[in-house]
C-alpha cells in the first residue's frame, strides 16, 4: 500500500470523525446510556463514543465517562490527532478500571466498557502517528 494510500485514508477517516462530530455537537447527549459496549462503536454515558459527547454544562455519569469528558474538551482544544489527548484518555480509563468500581451501566461495567475504549485509543493513537509522518513526507 502506497504512501498516498494510506494519507489518503487517514485524511478521510479525519473528515467523516468531523462531520459526525459537529452532527453529535448538535444533537448532544442530556441521558445516560451504555450500547455497543464490545464494540469500537460503543456509547457510554454521555461523552464517551466516536462523535458522541454530552451538551455544554451536562455532568458526567461516573468517573469512565469523566475520562471521556476531559478527552472530548482536549480534542476540542488540540485537534483529533493530537496523541497526548489520547494517552491521556488512555491512562484515565486504566485507572478507572484498576478502582474496582462497576460504573452506572450493570450491562456494561467498567471491566468491559475500559478495555474497548482502550484499543480504540490504541487506533487513534496509530492514525494519529501515521498523519504525523505522512506529513513528515
Amino acid at each position: 500500500m502506497s504512501r498516498a494510500t494510506v494519507a489518503f485514508g487517514f485524511l478521510l477517516c479525519l473528515l467523516l470523525a468531523a462531520a459526525v462530530n459537529c452532527s453529535a455537537q448538535a444533537n448532544c447527549s442530556r441521558t445516560c446510556i451504555s450500547q455497543q459496549c464490545e464494540t469500537i462503536g460503543i456509547k457510554y454515558g454521555k461523552y464517551c463514543g466516536v462523535g458522541y459527547s454530552g451538551c455544554a454544562g451536562e455532568q458526567p455519569c461516573d468517573d469512565l465517562d469523566a475520562c471521556c469528558m476531559d478527552h472530548d474538551n482536549c480534542v476540542d482544544k488540540f485537534g483529533m490527532t493530537h496523541v497526548k489527548c489520547h494517552k491521556r484518555l488512555k491512562n484515565c480509563l486504566t485507572r478507572v478500571q484498576k478502582s474496582g468500581k462497576v460504573g452506572f451501566s450493570s450491562e456494561c461495567p467498567f471491566s468491559i466498557a475500559a478495555p474497548t475504549m482502550i484499543r480504540g485509543m490504541d487506533l487513534a493513537i496509530l492514525l494519529s502517528q501515521l498523519g504525523d509522518s505522512v506529513h513528515d513526507l
